[in-house]
């Protein structure tokens, strides 16, 4: 909480110089354009299709920075129950993808 509230304060302390600013092309690429690797698997509280916030200037990359942090967070509490923990297997590790059980089966072959 404590990274969310930073950029929460600089937010307000700075927010309206960010806004006349573009967005850098790397948070452009990031939030808008890019893979999304495992964000909607991990990020317990929103819904996918919220997954793409807007990045028309700086002050919307520091908005959408801002929200990753509170989302760890609340990932990290839901985690931290019993129930979520006996639950929730990764599909990127060996027991849930087919493919990587075969490149780690190819891997020892090789060995």
């Amino acid at each position: 909480m404590h990274a969310y509230h930073t950029y929460d304060t600089f937010l307000q302390e700075q927010g309206e110089i960010f806004k006349q600013q573009p967005a850098p092309e790397i948070a452009v690429k990031y939030y808008r354009d890019g893979g999304l690797y495992m964000f909607d698997e991990f990020q317990s509280n929103r819904a996918p299709e919220e997954r793409r916030p807007n990045v028309d200037n700086l002050y919307d990359v520091f908005v959408a920075i801002r929200d990753d942090e509170q989302e760890h967070v609340k990932t990290m509490v839901a985690c931290q129950k019993p129930e979520v923990q006996k639950t929730f297997h990764s599909p990127h590790t060996e027991e849930e993808s087919p493919v990587l059980a075969a490149a780690a089966a190819a891997q020892v072959e090789k060995s």
